[in-house]
C-alpha cells in the first residue's frame, strides 16, 4: 500500500479514495490512481501497508504531540510530521538483540563415515531462521539470508566447524545495532 498524503492536511473526503484528515492509503499497485493524485500535488510514500494512528489525527494534534517525541514540528507538512513521529516511537521502542539462542550441535558423523560430503552440504540442512529470546519471554525470529563456513569445513579432520548465520532484516520493534549473530558446530568425530 502507498500513503496518499493531500496538500489540504484537514481534508476528508472521497475521491475513490477515502481520505481521513488527509490521509488515504491506496495498494502500490495501483498506478493509475497513485499517478492522478502525484500529478496533483498529492504526497506518495509507498511501501506502507495501511495508515497509521498517527495519520488518523489532524495535523493540529501532531504538532502537540511532536515535541514530546523530541521534534520541532515548524513548518513541516502532515506527511513529515508522521514519518518523524514514527521513526521517533520506533527508536524509543526497540528491544536491543544481544544475543541469539544455542542451536544444538549438528552430528558430522566421523572422518571414516562422514554425514556430509563438502560445507554447501552443511549450509543445506541448517536453519532458515534464528531466534533471540529475552528475560520478559518476548521472542525475536529473523530470517538467515546465507551460513558462512567460518572454520573450512573438512570432512577428513575431526573437529568443530563453526558455520555464522548472515541475518536478513530484524523485525520491528528490535534491533541489532551491537552485531549478534546465530552460529552452530558442526561436530566430526575421529574415526
Amino acid at each position: 500500500m502507498a500513503r496518499i498524503y493531500s496538500p489540504n492536511e484537514g481534508h476528508s473526503c472521497d475521491f475513490g479514495v477515502d481520505f481521513t484528515y488527509g490521509a488515504a492509503a491506496v495498494p502500490d499497485a495501483n498506478t493509475k490512481v497513485i499517478g492522478w493524485f502525484q500529478a496533483r500535488g498529492y504526497t506518495i510514500v509507498p511501501g506502507s501497508d495501511t495508515l497509521s494512528p498517527w495519520d488518523l489525527l489532524p495535523v493540529e494534534q501532531l504538532r502537540i504531540f511532536a515535541p514530546y517525541g523530541g521534534i520541532n514540528p515548524a513548518g513541516m507538512t502532515k506527511a513529515q510530521l508522521v514519518a518523524a513521529i514514527e521513526t521517533a516511537l520506533i527508536t524509543l521502542m526497540k528491544i536491543e538483540i544481544t544475543q541469539f539462542d544455542d542451536i544444538a550441535d549438528v552430528d558430522g558423523g566421523t572422518t571414516a563415515d562422514p554425514v556430509f560430503a563438502d560445507a554447501d552440504a552443511i549450509k543445506a540442512v541448517l536453519p532458515n531462521y534464528v531466534t533471540a529470546t529475552f528475560a520478559n519471554g518476548s521472542k525475536a525470529t529473523v530470517a538467515v539470508t546465507a551460513w558462512a563456513d567460518t572454520d573450512t569445513y573438512n570432512k577428513a579432520a575431526a573437529d568443530s566447524y563453526t558455520f555464522t548465520a548472515t541475518l536478513g532484516a530484524i523485525p520491528l520493534p528490535f534491533a541489532n545495532t551491537a552485531g549478534a549473530t546465530a552460529t552452530v558446530e558442526v561436530v566430526v568425530a575421529a574415526a
